[in-house]
C-alpha cells in the first residue's frame, strides 16, 4: 500500500490483489486487480503479461524474430545495465530530470514526484537504466513491485532528439533493457512481468505502435480492473465532484 497527500486529501493506493483492511485515508484507489469488485463500479482495462516462471529459452522462443534479433545485436553494442531496487536520492533526481525531458518532447505531464516518492518510501519502486559506451543514459525504466508481480510504470528515452542511427541504437538498447529487467526479476522469484497497459482501441496509431513493440516479447493480453472508493466524507465529496466534472466534460468515469 502507498500513502500520500493530494489536494489536502489522504490517498491510499492498493495494487494488484493485495488484501486491504481498515485504511486511514480519504480516498482508496485499487489498481490492476484480476477481478471486478463485488460492489460498486470498476473501470476495466487490459495489459500484457509475460510469464516469468518459464525458462529463459522459452521466453526468448515466445518473442518474434525482430525482438530476438534486436536483443542479440544490442548485447554486442556495449550498453551497460544498472538497477536499484531501492533507488537513492541521486538516482531519483536523475530519473525525474530525464523523464521530464522525455515527457516534454511527447507533450506529456512531468513525473508525479509525490506519488513516485511515496512508492519509494513504501519500498515498491524499482529503477533501472541503460548507458551507452559514452556513459550517457539512453533509457530509464520505472517499475512497481508487489508480491509476485512487477508492473512497468514508465519507460523513457530521448530517441526523438537523435538522428536515425542513434534512434535505432536506443531502440535496440530498450529491448535489451526490458529483457534484462525480466531476467533480473525472474531471478528474484517474480512470476509475472506486466508491461503496464495495452491499448484496446484501433484509432491511435502511436499507441498501436507501442502495442506492436510489446507484442514482440510474446505474452498474453489479460483484463484488469481499477476502482476508487471513499474512506471518509471528504473523499466521498471529492469523488462525487470529480464524477460530476467528468460527466460535464463528456468523459467516461
Amino acid at each position: 500500500m502507498v500513502l500520500y497527500e493530494k489536494s489536502s486529501l489522504k490517498v491510499a493506493e492498493i495494487f494488484f490483489d493485495e488484501p486491504a483492511g481498515p485504511i486511514p485515508a480519504d480516498i482508496i484507489r485499487y489498481h490492476h486487480r484480476s477481478a471486478p469488485f463485488a460492489q460498486g463500479k470498476a473501470a476495466g482495462l487490459q495489459t500484457l503479461w509475460i510469464d516469468l516462471t518459464a525458462s529463459p529459452d522459452c521466453l526468448l522462443a515466445g518473442m518474434n524474430k525482430v525482438t530476438r534479433y534486436e536483443i542479440r545485436r544490442a548485447a554486442k553494442e556495449g550498453a551497460t545495465y544498472e538497477c536499484q531496487s531501492w533507488p537513492d536520492a541521486v538516482w531519483m533526481e536523475e530519473f525525474f530530470a530525464f523523464y521530464d525531458r522525455f515527457a516534454a518532447g511527447k507533450g506529456l505531464s512531468p513525473a508525479n514526484r509525490t506519488r513516485l516518492t511515496a512508492m519509494l518510501q513504501s519500498g515498491v519502486l524499482d529503477l533501472s537504466r541503460m548507458r551507452g559506451q559514452d556513459g550517457e543514459t539512453m533509457v530509464w525504466h520505472a517499475h512497481l513491485r508487489g508480491g509476485d508481480r512487477v508492473r512497468l510504470l514508465h519507460s523513457a528515452s530521448i530517441f526523438r532528439e537523435m538522428d536515425k542511427e542513434a534512434a535505432n541504437l536506443i531502440g535496440r538498447a530498450n529491448r535489451l533493457h526490458h529483457w534484462t529487467d525480466m531476467q533480473r526479476f525472474r531471478g528474484e522469484g517474480i512470476a509475472t512481468y506486466d508491461f503496464g497497459g495495452w491499448y484496446a482501441g484501433a484509432e491511435d496509431t502511436a499507441k498501436l505502435h507501442i502495442n506492436e513493440f510489446k507484442r514482440g516479447f510474446g505474452g498474453a493480453v489479460v483484463p484488469q480492473y481499477n476502482a476508487d472508493r471513499p474512506g471518509t466524507w471528504k473523499g466521498a465529496a471529492a469523488l462525487s465532484l470529480r464524477m460530476a466534472l467528468r460527466t460535464l466534460l463528456g468523459k467516461e468515469e
